[in-house]
């Protein structure tokens, strides 16, 4: 199995590596569902970690469909980050009827100053218009896609996960479960055949002292951290026959 860890900061990075992370997700403020990190936070997890770095590339929160300004913002986002060792970028990009914005993705792939493998985040799951969209996204350029199946999390949707995995087979894309994968759906998630794993393996730190202040959308402004342990204990329940 190869377990992504998503992190927004450099102590997250360094546990999940600990852990056993085969390589991290890079992003800012995962409470928001993760949004482009800073350059120089890729520098410092760079330099704390051997294993790859994939940036995400996504502006604002909210939908997924962009304006030309913000489409432009991070096309120089990831050129930024490219320059200083990203390994690899999460990003997506739709329409405003929620097909997959084809012409902006291939922009994103041709501004690239070096050619790094990308994967389509959970705006897959908010596609529509598409009878194919795994082969849409395989022929622009994309090496996997992250998704839940479609549903609020894995667990919700097992059997589209299923059917997607086999959908993959024929296309050669990867599909990558994430969003609430942990150790009670593990199992089923490799008995369907999955080799790549999405996980946060977080857990919430007592410091809740500026909540109030800045409104935090975190329970009591807590902030999350992964967890070393989380880390192990899903790659040996995955390993585990």
């Amino acid at each position: 199995m190869i377990l992504e860890v998503c992190v927004d900061d450099a102590e997250s990075a360094i546990l999940a590596e600990k852990g056993g992370a085969n390589r991290i997700e890079l992003c800012s403020a995962l409470e928001l569902g993760g949004l482009t990190p800073s350059v120089g936070l890729l520098q410092e997890v760079k330099k704390r970690v051997n294993i790859p770095v994939f940036c995400m590339i996504r502006c604002r929160s909210g939908d997924f469909s962009y304006s030309s300004y913000e489409i432009s913002t991070m096309l120089f986002d990831a050129k930024l980050l490219s320059d200083n060792g990203a390994d690899g970028f999460v990003f997506g990009f739709l329409n405003e009827d929620q097909s997959i914005d084809i012409n902006s993705c291939y922009a994103f792939m041709q501004s690239l100053s070096r050619e790094l493998p990308c994967t389509f985040h959970r705006a897959f799951d908010f596609i529509s218009k598409d009878t194919n969209p795994l082969k849409t996204l395989k022929d622009i350029g994309f090496s996997r896609i992250l998704t839940t199946g479609g549903g609020p999390n894995v667990s919700s949707s097992l059997n589209e996960l299923k059917i997607l995995q086999a959908q993959s087979q024929e296309v050669a894309i990867t599909v990558m479960p994430g969003g609430g994968v942990n150790e009670a759906n593990i199992n089923s998630l490799r008995e369907m055949g999955f080799n790549e794993i999405h996980s946060s393996c977080s857990v919430y730190t007592s410091d809740g002292t500026y909540g109030t202040l800045f409104n935090s959308p975190l329970p009591n402004g807590k902030r999350k951290i992964v967890c070393r342990k989380k880390v192990e204990d899903l790659i040996s329940k995955f390993n585990a026959k």
